[in-house]
């Protein structure tokens, strides 16, 4: 079982959306959550080394998913292959700054409606979890891999003290989401995002959430650059004043 004592784990994100030149971020481009607080210039602790905690960050912008995104990142998750847990989860949900629950629901459970790419490093006999780490990919709030049509892949030990190259590649045309690891795909899905799960809205927002029970982690997440289209037409409960780079709304 692939578990950590005292692990952390750090992300350093790149994301590359291919309608506009990528733009640096910066911290107020994100709302935080839960547990969460500011280290560093450009990172954020989503959870300590507590049981219990939950944390999450979320883009202020609403993005597209009608447009392809590419995401690579590099993760950390320590150097301990025991009892940590519970891992992080990649959200993409309708409305903003919404967090699920905590501990095995890696502040994803219950979240509706909502598409998840989770990390797990915790087996939960009851949800069905592969014995070893694990990506899964999530739907509506549901954890359990026994209320998914696509099962859990197991990937390698990532508790090794080492960063690994993540990616994760959206083509709308094709439908198509795959995933890698150390620039080795280990999954590759086809599903209709928009008419599947948001009920025809293209129109989404992405964050990070990261939970502990009754074992815990630090859990940070580190960005630095995205580019993206925007959606044909603003929400109406967009609260926000438009990034700097956008030059309007409709």
């Amino acid at each position: 079982m692939t578990r950590l004592i005292y692990p952390f784990f750090t992300v350093m994100l790149v994301v590359s959306w291919f309608a506009l030149p990528a733009q640096d971020l910066i911290l107020d481009d994100f709302t935080m959550s839960g547990d969460t607080y500011v280290v560093g210039d450009e990172c954020y602790r989503l959870t300590d080394e507590y049981n219990y905690s939950s944390g999450s960050i979320w883009y202020k912008y609403p993005v597209s998913l009608s447009n392809p995104f590419d995401i690579e990142l590099k993760i950390m998750m320590g150097c301990k292959d025991d009892e940590g847990a519970d891992g992080m989860v990649f959200i993409f949900t309708s409305r903003p700054n919404r967090v699920g629950g905590a501990g095995e629901g890696i502040g994803f459970g219950g979240l509706r409606p909502s598409f998840g790419i989770e990390i797990d490093t915790w087996e939960n006999d009851h949800l069905m979890d592969p014995v070893d780490d694990h990506l899964a990919l999530l739907f509506n709030g549901h954890v359990g891999h026994y209320r998914s049509e696509i099962k859990p892949t197991i990937i390698p030990n990532l508790e090794d003290c080492q960063r690994h190259r993540f990616a994760v590649r959206w083509d709308p045309g094709s439908q198509t989401i795959t995933i890698e690891i150390d620039r080795k795909r280990v999954m590759r899905a086809r599903f209709d995002l928009i008419g599947s799960v948001f009920g025809g809205n293209e129109t989404v927002y992405w964050g990070v959430s990261a939970g502990t029970g009754r074992y815990n982690n630090i859990h940070e997440v580190c960005f630095e650059k995205m580019s993206f289209s925007p959606p044909s037409k603003m929400p109406d409960y967009y609260p926000g004043v438009l990034p700097r780079h956008w030059g309007g709304r409709d």
